[in-house]
């Protein structure tokens, strides 16, 4: 007996399974948004890891956060036995798997959702019922083309939104006091410096060299730079912070993700490696100036045009490893000259603006 396929026109509950990392996470907003302006209608739900719920949570595109815990091992299998359970009782009709993992996919399989939209993947493929192929196509074009082209199946829409990071005014009102408490309101530039990468040293620009670019940036400019990233990375921003003499101020591992994002907002510039921060300060409208070795800047460089990406072409980039196994040749050859008349020229765009 033939199963009747599943009206994707009817459908009235949504469950987007989403990615794991806080860069990805601001390059699937559109794939959400479009997902909502697809069924309007519809009760939107977004289940995610624990750590990145402050990035959903002022998102007026879902309607629900589901959390997990991401854990590993043996124990990880009930964990998302019941998550499933959990999900199953909602009665959702349509979920669409943003991460490529197995994983993933069986969460959303084990929930009984009639109809699941996900990339092919070895077995992963069999826990679909709308699987869209990896092709080197996709894989070339940007991170957000590639999650929003999972939105195909189900309808088209008449332009892309942009990402962007809804702030609260409790946020905004935090990042006042805060630079009101550092005595830093005045007339200054504040440039952001992310010296670190979560996926690995190879993503990274030499410390010492953001401590020299900040500076020789401080000898034109009247400027206070703050230093962001995980409190994993504090080495590297301790020894940056020696080199700006005073100019510095430590936000290593001290903000929630919309703390980030406002005190991104109120940055005239960010200069950053690969990283999550990156993609936080395009959505609150921040330029950027990255740096990029290990990965391509045109797949996963930050949304928009007012950013500038600095690379070097070399014959084992981009590589996509977390470390170098050679000389780093793709980072080193990136000097601190070159940065700085970059940025000086960001700089004076913005204030002829």
């Amino acid at each position: 007996m033939s199963v009747a396929k599943p009206n994707l026109k009817q459908i009235s509950r949504i469950l987007v399974r989403g990615v794991n990392w806080v860069g990805d996470t601001i390059l699937t907003y559109p794939t959400v948004q479009t997902l909502k302006t697809l069924y309007p209608d519809s009760h939107l739900a977004i289940l995610v890891a624990e750590h990145l719920v402050d990035l959903w949570r002022t998102f007026p595109y879902v309607d629900e956060i589901i959390t997990f815990q991401r854990k590993k091992g043996p124990g990880s299998f009930w964990e998302d036995l019941n998550l499933s359970q959990s999900i199953k009782k909602r009665k959702f009709d349509l979920a669409v798997i943003l991460p490529r993992s197995f994983r993933s996919a069986f969460q959303i399989y084990l929930s009984g959702i009639p109809v699941r939209v996900g990339y092919e993947s070895g077995v992963q493929s069999f826990l679909l019922t709308q699987g869209i192929p990896r092709t080197e196509d996709v894989l070339r074009t940007h991170r957000l083309y590639y999650y929003l082209k999972l939105t195909e199946p189900l309808g088209k829409i008449e332009s892309i939104p942009s990402p962007r990071v809804y702030l609260r005014e409790e946020d905004r009102r935090w990042a006042e006091l805060t630079l009101g408490g550092l005595g830093i309101l005045d007339d200054r530039l504040l440039i952001g410096m992310n010296p670190g990468a979560t996926y690995g040293l190879a993503k990274c620009w030499l410390p010492e060299r953001f401590g020299e670019l900040g500076k020789k940036l401080s000898q034109r400019w009247k400027v206070s730079f703050f230093l962001f990233g995980k409190e994993e990375e504090r080495p590297q921003a301790h020894g940056i912070l020696k080199k700006l003499e005073g100019r510095g101020v430590d936000f290593v591992g001290k903000t929630s993700l919309l703390q980030l994002a406002a005190l991104l907002e109120r940055c005239h510039l960010l200069i950053t490696n690969d990283t999550g921060t990156m993609h936080v300060a395009a959505a609150v409208n921040t330029p950027v100036v990255a740096l990029f070795g290990s990965t391509p800047p045109d797949v996963t460089g930050p949304w928009g045009n007012q950013h500038r990406m600095i690379s070097k072409e070399v014959s084992c980039s981009p590589c996509m490893k977390r470390t170098c196994p050679t000389d780093h040749r793709c980072m080193d050859l990136i000097t601190v000259e070159e940065v700085e008349e970059v940025v000086e020229k960001k700089l004076k765009e913005q204030a002829a603006k």
